[in-house]
């Protein structure tokens, strides 16, 4: 008997570590960048907020649904320095109120390009059409403050951070702007936002644009965060999907590129939405692959959906580890 309990007892604890998670959870879905001017804009303007989202709303239900907004919301400022400048009207945000989002990611190399003004705006106009906004702020304390939310009995934590320049963008002691992951210090604070909550996001914008492979700057964050307690982190910028890996317990998405965004690079057409399942035992995603087409995600088919596959399990996430995630079969 003794033998065979020492040989059942491993199989019976790998079964469990393997297991998904159980019991009551929260659904967070989370998405990439957004630019609300432009081809997305121009639907919206024809045919209403509603219309560049309505192929794939149905996926965007959730308990809290994230994004990142990669733009300035005001009408006032001056253009920043840069080749690319973007900015959209108040009225913009209701493309992503429609589709029901509700926290909005600030921490990106977009939102303060029409200076510390723009960013005020943004701030503004987000709060008053009912958004959560994590990631920038009146100063350097207040953009890196994580957001917490309770719900079904569960404390979930966002904590938002960017690598990205222009240095003039990153907030300071008493300077608006976006929460800098300055890496002498971003372990304190992932340590700190895990204690407050059951579950803790890490949202991060970095990477090389154009990519479909992390950078060294990718990759030692998420190796950081992750053994600083964080259990999801979220990264965007690249505006290509990349890898998905696990690195311990922690799930890490190094980049789920576009969403209501249109880049003219091959490639950029293909993303994700990411449906996390949260619960006090751990973490599980549904991948949802879209494809957008001028400005509208619709559901990926044929080579699109396989194109998708063979990048987010480049490191075998996918393969490996089932239970936890998994790229569903979109149908319109």
């Amino acid at each position: 008997m003794a033998a065979l309990l020492a040989v059942i007892l491993p199989l019976l604890s790998w079964a469990c570590a393997q297991a998904p998670p159980s019991g009551p959870g929260l659904t967070v879905v989370a998405v990439g960048d957004n630019r609300l001017d432009g081809p997305v804009g121009r639907i919206a303007a024809r045919e209403g907020p509603e219309a560049p989202t309505a192929g794939i709303r149905h996926w965007l239900e959730g308990d809290v649904v994230l994004g990142n907004l990669e733009t300035a919301v005001t009408t006032r400022g001056l253009a920043a320095l840069k080749l690319w400048t973007f900015r959209t009207r108040p009225a913009g945000l209701g493309i992503l109120k429609r589709a029901g989002f509700t926290v909005l990611n600030l921490a990106n190399n977009h939102v303060m390009d029409y200076g510390v003004q723009g960013l005020q705006d943004t701030l503004k106009a987000a709060r008053e059409q009912g958004f959560l906004v994590v990631g920038a702020g009146a100063d350097r304390e207040a953009a890196r403050r994580p957001l917490f939310i309770e719900k079904h009995g569960l404390k979930v934590g966002i904590l938002s951070l960017t690598s990205t320049i222009p240095e003039a963008m990153w907030a300071g002691r008493a300077r608006p702007g976006v929460a800098f992951a300055d890496f002498d210090r971003a372990a304190e604070w992932i340590r700190d936002a895990k204690a407050r909550c059951d579950v803790l996001l890490v949202s991060f914008h970095g990477g090389t644009e154009r990519e479909t492979e992390p950078n060294a700057i990718q990759t030692a964050f998420a190796r950081l965060a992750a053994a600083a307690g964080a259990d999801v982190v979220l990264g965007h910028h690249p505006h290509m999907l990349q890898p998905v890996e696990f690195i311990g317990d922690c799930l890490v998405f190094y980049s789920i590129g576009n969403f209501l965004f249109v880049s003219p690079t091959p490639g950029t057409e293909r993303t994700v939405i990411v449906r996390l399942l949260l619960r006090r035992g751990g973490v599980s995603a549904e991948l949802v692959p879209l494809n957008i087409d001028g400005g509208r995600p619709r559901p990926a088919r044929g080579g699109e959906l396989e194109a998708i596959r063979e990048v987010l399990d480049r490191r075998g996430a996918l393969t490996v580890r089932p239970e936890r995630i998994k790229l569903i079969s979109p149908t319109n």
